[in-house]
């Protein structure tokens, strides 16, 4: 008996959803983006990701793609100076 998700990804998929969504999986270049929080760059992909077909691709085929979290700049009064 094959399990719904392997059945899934192997019948509700093309082949090239199933390579692009490959591409996207093992492309750095938006968790990279992502990591350099507001910078152009980063604007730049999280607009390129709203049309991106590999991306979409990815998303049918594994779900949202993890990108790290934006984490908040510490303020000025809590920078310890040395």
């Amino acid at each position: 008996m094959v399990s719904s998700s392997e059945s899934k990804s192997n019948k509700d998929f093309s082949a090239t959803t199933r390579a692009l969504a490959g591409l996207c999986h093992s492309c750095g270049i938006c968790p990279y983006a992502a990591s350099k929080r507001d910078s152009g760059f980063d604007k730049l992909m999280r607009w390129h990701r709203t049309w991106c077909p590999a991306w979409r691709a990815h998303s049918r085929v594994y779900g949202e793609k993890p990108l790290p979290l934006h984490q908040e700049k510490p303020k000025q009064s809590e920078v310890i100076r040395g």
